[in-house]
């Protein structure tokens, strides 16, 4: 049986820190993003159900603070992240990212 996402997600490679606590220590790529959550592929080791602190680095220079809760955990190879806690200006910058990183919203050459 598959499941179908709720909203809609877009392949990206954001530069991202991430931990338990604020300052972040570890790094990773957001390789996938949606509204909801996202995947971090990072070799570092992270623990299911884990809530942590995120840093996106953003096409306008700058970080995006966001929290959420690791969902899975791919040995190795990274973990799918569900936000939490998102206030309307993080869903709007996360918006305006999906679509920088959408193809179907590029203007037409």
């Amino acid at each position: 049986m598959t499941t179908q996402r709720e909203t809609r997600r877009v392949k990206t490679s954001i530069a991202c820190n991430w931990g338990s606590t604020q300052d972040c220590p570890r790094n990773g790529t957001i390789t996938s993003l949606g509204l909801k959550g996202c995947f971090v592929q990072t070799k570092a080791a992270a623990v299911e159900g884990q809530a942590l602190y995120m840093n996106c680095w953003l096409p306008s220079q700058r970080w995006l603070p966001l929290r959420g809760q690791i969902v899975y955990y791919l040995p190795r190879v990274g973990f799918g992240l569900a936000f939490t806690d998102l206030t309307d200006s993080d869903r709007e910058m996360l918006d305006l990212l999906i679509d920088y990183y959408d193809p179907q919203q590029q203007a037409p050459a």
